[in-house]
């Protein structure tokens, strides 16, 4: 079964920043390898959603919320969660950033 998939503003600028990051230090092809990745990774969360870990970085009223790497781009981390049939694509990050910092605007955004 395919979950539905819904990939929220915040998580869209973040791989734009990302890319365009990746864009002005790397080159273009890695940058459209990105985000190629990107959209590989988010459908395979649609097929299998559990496969991420729970985070423990921030207790959410959002609920449960999972964390799941880019394929082939490991230090890029998903932040995502799981209702009923749907998964929501919340944010992306670079493993490097304090995430529990950025993590905890997730409440007051959503």
């Amino acid at each position: 079964m395919n979950y539905r998939l819904i990939i929220k503003n915040r998580a869209t600028q973040d791989l734009r920043q990302q890319a365009n990051y990746i864009l002005v230090n790397g080159n273009t092809n890695v940058a459209v390898k990105f985000l190629d990745a990107a959209e590989v990774t988010f459908a395979q969360l649609a097929k299998t959603p559990g496969i991420g870990k729970v985070t423990q970085l921030v207790v959410s009223r959002l609920g449960e919320i999972r964390q799941w790497r880019i394929k082939n781009f490991k230090d890029y981390l998903i932040f995502y969660r799981i209702q009923d049939a749907t998964v929501e694509i919340l944010r992306v990050f670079h493993g490097a950033r304090d995430l529990a910092d950025v993590i905890s605007e997730l409440d007051e955004e959503l």
